[in-house]
């Protein structure tokens, strides 16, 4: 993956803010392969620790940034735009939360206060793409269908990532037909491969969607194609027994 080859160069005919950020797309994209890769490397690290459970929000990442990269490359994106939208929004919230006890040191804010200074009215209409499920819900049909088994994926990592029954479960251990309870200190054993399974599929979306914002086709599809014949077994259904 770190040694595929560059995007050719993007040639800015003007200053204007649509093309800059067609000039930082690659970039952008760029980190967000980088943080799928590195969290479900994290993820499966954890896992053989014995830190299944825990890996819930590097996983939900890992699928997050995946989705948003396989939705980019559908041509409707405008992805650097949504970026620059959710950036603005959470700057001005942290700025709108200082208190006395807490607050920004001066070149913080600064930065802060470029981002909410941005203008962005030229693309506000996108702003309901923030939301994942948006993203899901109003993209065409072929893409809603790739996106599908991520989506599902991503919901249910949200939940163990939360406060919520799906965060405490692994921790209690309930006897079947029994009020019988026990507290664990350590998360019960999770499906083997649970971690690796996830970041496969991922990184396969990841690095499609880049390699498609990028024109690097040719250099991902020999290995993707690779990576989906060694690990078949992780996206065919197995016949039951």
């Amino acid at each position: 993956m770190n040694e595929a080859p560059k995007p050719k160069p993007i040639w800015i005919d003007s200053e204007t803010g649509s093309e800059q950020r067609r000039g930082a797309a690659p970039g952008l994209a760029w980190g967000w392969l980088q943080r799928t890769l590195r969290s479900g490397e994290a993820a499966i690290k954890l896992e053989k620790s014995g830190y299944g459970s825990e890996a819930a929000p590097l996983l939900r990442s890992a699928l997050e940034h995946s989705i948003r990269l396989v939705w980019a490359d559908s041509g409707e994106g405008q992805f650097v735009e949504i970026a620059m939208l959710a950036k603005k929004d959470t700057s001005k919230r942290m700025l709108a939360v200082q208190h006395e006890g807490w607050r920004f040191d001066e070149a913080m804010t600064d930065h802060l206060k470029q981002h909410v200074d941005t203008d962005t009215d030229e693309f506000k209409d996108l702003a309901d793409l923030k939301h994942l499920k948006h993203v899901i819900d109003k993209s065409p049909e072929e893409i809603r269908a790739r996106l599908k088994s991520m989506y599902l994926a991503w919901l249910a990592y949200t939940a163990a990532s939360h406060p919520s029954i799906d965060s405490a479960e692994p921790y209690i251990d309930r006897k079947p037909r029994s009020s019988y309870m026990a507290l664990l200190s350590t998360s019960r054993p999770r499906a083997a491969a649970d971690c690796a399974a996830v970041s496969i599929l991922a990184l396969i979306g990841a690095a499609h969607g880049y390699s498609r914002i990028t024109g690097l086709e040719e250099h991902f599809a020999p290995a993707l194609h690779s990576i989906l014949d060694q690990h078949s077994t992780y996206f065919i259904d197995q016949p039951s027994h």
